[in-house]
């Protein structure tokens, strides 16, 4: 019997063996019993977006990989359903963390949901496909990480994608993973952007092209009507290979250090711990939270916060979860003057259009967005009055503020002091309280003011700029793009090299959003900025000269039997 990728991810939840093809020819092995007494050339810790492109990269030259993920299969509706993304928060596949009270948001614990699941957090988020600013990359390079310039990315930025209109000067056809810029969309969005356009924003056709600024449609990473993840499309494709092992519902622990050397981790699986060795390299992409968590259990990082924990020191790195920041997202929220339509197309997600610009005329480039919701956005605390309505809301996507992670014990399952300072500059308050005027002003235009009954928040009663800087400070959430945390770079607060190897540590690299460490963030939601990051660390060292080890055929059956160790049925 024929089964699609997707049945086979399920069927990898609940069973370890082998995958054995129609033609004969052996897939993947998923959480063998036996998997401690191997050893692997790689070993990825972390199957999210980095984790499954690096499981890809890594398998194609015929190298040995594991690949270990804390989290169980992508086979849920909820997630293959983009209209359903919000019902994924605060389930089975979100570590659903929580900030320490922030100072600048008058001590509120702020909301992060991360991908708790194979595939990660490209598996929960909203799928817009986002690369950022030229400009960002250039300045990325200037700091001394060569290669990571705008025209040195480009190409693997293309060649990461398969895009809907075909490949032209800045997008490629035939990649991997599907970028869909036309579909129709929801009709109150459609309306707001006419009122952007009638507020004086040029209508920008391509926001991955030339440039980002003006008014467009967002470009999605969504296919045939369904999420398309970096499970769905690298993993999948790399589960026919004999060379990647797959180790799902285990959480790496520490790693194996000798000498500085990395020679392997530990890992924990439904309460056994084990142990595996790496013949290469071992490589962290667990993300901006995880992966600087598993360096300062191993000894790495800042030795006062170390020897606080009574770790020993086996490198003294303290940029390790420094320099944390992310963008920050405040509603305006307006009630309906008719019944507006409510969300119908469960292939499209609720925000699918925004606008790019500077909050201030004399920046080089924009660094406010204004993102458009066709459906209320109420924040944690606010009173949902109605769910007729719509909303824009105001995103600090270059901000200046920057926090922290810290241990708050030396064992695996204490949980992490995560402090991003959010709001810590006013700098970064004034540019939510001009995103909130500026989202008013397209409100008030015709195309809106037309379906328009009122504002409901923050209210046509608040007016002044220390009146709007509080509400921000009230309603403020997070924009769910962590990054910084292992810095890449040259300096004392850099983790990594430009080729992500950790500093004074062999056999040890980083690949994750925690490496993005400019003041201007790569506008994001990241997938594709992890693209780049994974296509250079595998292909650098492994794919330029070698043969492909990729197989394509059907996926028949599933060989499999019981796991004693993994406590499978």
């Amino acid at each position: 019997m024929k089964m699609t990728r997707r049945q086979f991810i399920r069927n990898a939840a609940v069973a370890s063996g082998t995958i054995v093809f129609g033609d004969g020819l052996i897939g993947a092995s998923i959480n063998p019993a036996e998997a401690a007494t191997r050893r692997y050339d790689y070993i990825i810790c972390g199957g999210g977006t980095a984790g499954c492109i690096l499981a890809n990269r890594l398998t194609e030259d015929g190298s040995t990989v594991l690949l270990i993920e804390a989290g169980g299969p992508d086979n849920s509706e909820a997630i293959s359903t983009p209209a359903r993304l919000f019902e994924l928060w605060n389930s089975e596949f979100d570590w659903a963390y929580l900030t320490d009270p922030q100072e600048g948001c008058n001590d509120r614990q702020i909301f992060w949901p991360r991908g708790r699941v194979v595939g990660g957090s490209s598996s929960i988020n909203g799928m817009v496909h986002k690369r950022g600013n030229a400009a960002d990359y250039d300045a990325w390079a200037a700091a001394g990480n060569t290669g990571w310039d705008y025209d040195s990315v480009l190409p693997y930025f293309k060649k990461s994608e398969t895009f809907s209109r075909g490949a032209d000067q800045f997008h490629g056809g035939d990649g991997p993973l599907q970028v869909t810029a036309d579909y129709q969309p929801h009709p109150v969005t459609a309306t707001m952007v006419d009122a952007a356009i009638e507020a004086g924003y040029e209508f920008n056709a391509d926001n991955n092209g030339a440039t980002i600024e003006g008014v467009s449609y967002a470009h999605l990473n969504i296919k045939n009507g369904l999420r398309h993840s970096a499970a769905v499309a690298y993993l999948q494709p790399a589960l026919e290979r004999r060379n990647l092992t797959l180790i799902t519902n285990a959480r790496v622990e520490k790693l194996i250090l000798n000498r500085n050397k990395a020679k392997g981790i530990v890992y924990n699986q439904f309460g056994h711990t084990e142990q595996i060795r790496a013949r290469r390299e071992v490589i962290l992409a667990g993300g901006t939270i995880e992966s600087p968590r598993v360096l300062m259990l191993s000894g790495i990082g800042h030795r006062r916060e170390l020897r606080k924990h009574g770790i020993r020191v086996k490198k003294h790195l303290p940029g390790v979860g420094q320099n944390l920041h992310e963008h920050t997202a405040v509603p305006v929220i307006f009630e309906g003057s008719e019944p507006l339509p409510p969300p119908s197309d469960p292939s499209l997600q609720p925000f699918h259009a925004q606008v790019y610009t500077r909050s201030e005329p004399n920046l080089a480039d924009p660094d406010l967005q204004l993102l458009f919701l066709h459906v209320p956005g109420y924040s944690p605390g606010q009173d949902p009055v109605t769910p007729n309505g719509y909303t824009l809301i105001s995103a600090d996507y270059n901000p200046t503020s920057r926090g922290q992670i810290k241990l708050t014990g030396r064992e695996p399952t204490d949980p992490l002091s995560l402090d991003p300072n959010y709001l810590g500059t006013n700098e970064d308050v004034r540019t939510l309280v001009t995103g909130i005027r500026r989202s008013r002003e397209i409100a008030a235009q015709p195309a809106l003011a037309a379906i328009t009954a009122r504002e409901i928040y923050p209210g046509a009663d608040v007016q002044s700029d220390e009146e709007l800087a509080e509400y921000a400070r009230n309603t403020l959430v997070a924009y769910h793009h962590q990054v910084g945390t292992c810095k890449m770079g040259n300096d004392r607060q850099a983790v990594v090299d430009d080729k992500l190897r950790v500093h004074g540590i062999r056999r040890l690299r980083v690949v994750d959003a925690s490496n993005i460490s400019l003041k201007q963030v790569f506008y994001g939601f990241l997938c594709l900025t992890l693209d780049i990051i994974r296509f250079r660390s595998a292909y650098s060292r492994h794919l330029q000269s070698s043969k492909p080890f990729h197989r394509r055929c059907a996926c028949s059956s599933l060989h499999a039997s019981p796991s004693a160790d993994a406590g499978y049925v």
